[in-house]
């Protein structure tokens, strides 16, 4: 969605300008009427580098907004007008993006606009999830509460990702180098023996001749291997970086025994933890229930939470339309219902979140205990079938020279 610099008189006479997002400048001059704003001018925001026509944007990273975040809602907290806030975090901080970006908030809360239309121009660095339950709490006059439940919950999430992601990486390291190692095993050491043997005339036979004969095809090919090797690892730089990839991959896993148990447990986490942060600010479960969709990483999931969506506004209960859908764990789901009975659907919520966070954690603890070993086995277990055939290919070669 495109971003437009507006100049516009209110009521009072008095001129505003900021940087709001629409769809159009026809849609962006409709939306200024509503707030009762007369739209002088209206630009659309060229990001572009000088000379080279390339397109740029200077974005705070996930870390700084959550650090933004926390320094915001201590001022507010200290009964810190939110503009002087701004400014504060504006002198205060170093680093270049986010400088930029709070002088840029600070100029349009300044001018009259809301905590929630001054960072709803930084889809990148404020999701949608964010902007509302700012919108919601400064209707309610609790936005530094709501601003440290934001902060609390990204810390939490930043913290499961990098748990899942110290798991995985240690099975992926043992697999690099097991293929790294059995590449200079077959290109370096193999061909010794191998050169060896037809000198003297010998001809192995057994295992040792597909040792042989992989080792011949590997060299010959090291450098198509090399390529494809290059190729792989750009492929999982992209998949990293690509929402869609990363979409058709979680599907793709989905199917594999045991992960999808995983998915599940880690869908009712996000589902879970962010409908009761959105329940706890205020938002209503409609709305709630359409930021959830955007939040899902593979398109099936967003399909399921859009037609629980549907029967929510068609009146029905949240735990009814879950029942409709396998997408939570029946414990989970259960857990929700007694919730919603009572009226706490949102702190029901939140301990179906916490367990089955605890769960993912000991199934990924699991899982990386099970494949490192498995790993090293395999790896052990081919090398020394290598190491045995060679060697037998050498004794019957001593045997032959007696």
């Amino acid at each position: 969605m495109p971003n437009f610099r507006y100049r516009a008189i209110d009521l009072s006479g008095q001129m505003l300008e900021g940087v709001l997002q629409a769809n159009s400048s026809a849609l962006m001059a409709a939306e200024l009427e509503r707030q009762a704003l007369f739209p002088i001018d209206i630009e659309e925001v060229k990001k572009t580098s000088a000379g080279l026509g390339l397109s740029f944007q200077t974005t705070a990273s996930y870390d700084d907004v959550t650090a933004f975040t926390e320094d915001l809602a201590a001022l507010l907290s200290a009964s810190v007008a939110l503009d002087r806030a701004l400014q504060i975090i504006h002198q205060s901080t170093k680093r270049h993006a986010l400088a930029s970006m709070t002088r840029s908030l600070w100029d349009v809360v300044s001018k009259g606009h809301s905590f929630a239309e001054a960072i709803g121009a930084y889809p990148a660095a404020f999701p949608q999830t964010y902007v509302k339950m700012v919108e919601v709490a400064e209707v309610a006059g609790n936005l530094d509460i709501t601003l440290q439940v934001i902060a609390q919950e990204r810390r939490r999430g930043r913290e499961l990702r990098r748990r899942l992601t110290s798991a995985l990486a240690y099975p992926a390291f043992l697999v690099l180098a097991a293929i790294g190692v059995l590449f200079f095993v077959l290109t370096a050491v193999i061909p010794e023996f191998d050169n060896a043997l037809v000198g003297m005339g010998a001809v192995a036979n057994g295992s040792a001749s597909v040792v042989f004969a992989l080792s011949r095809a590997t060299a010959a090919n090291s450098t198509l291997m090399s390529i494809i090797g290059v190729v792989a690892l750009c492929g999982v730089l992209f998949i990293s970086r690509s929402k869609t990839a990363k979409s058709i991959l979680i599907s793709l896993l989905g199917y594999l025994p045991g992960i999808d148990t995983l998915l599940m447990q880690e869908r009712a986490v996000v589902f879970c933890s962010t409908f009761a942060m959105l329940n706890k600010s205020g938002v209503d479960l409609p709305t709630s229930l359409r930021l959830i969709r955007g939040l899902m990483r593979e398109k099936h999931s967003a399909e399921v939470v859009a037609d629980v969506l549907a029967r929510v506004r068609d009146g029905s209960q949240l735990t009814d339309a879950l029942s409709h859908v396998s997408f939570l764990p029946p414990y989970g789901l259960q857990m929700l219902r007694v919730g919603e009975t009572t009226g706490d659907t949102g702190k029901a919520a939140l301990r179906v979140a916490t367990y089955y966070e605890a769960r993912l954690d000991r199934s990924i603890s699991r899982a990386t205990a099970i494949i490192g070993p498995l790993v090293l086995l395999t790896v052990s277990a081919l090398i020394a079938w290598i190491i045995v055939s060679v060697i037998t290919a050498l004794l019957s070669l001593n045997d032959l020279l007696m």
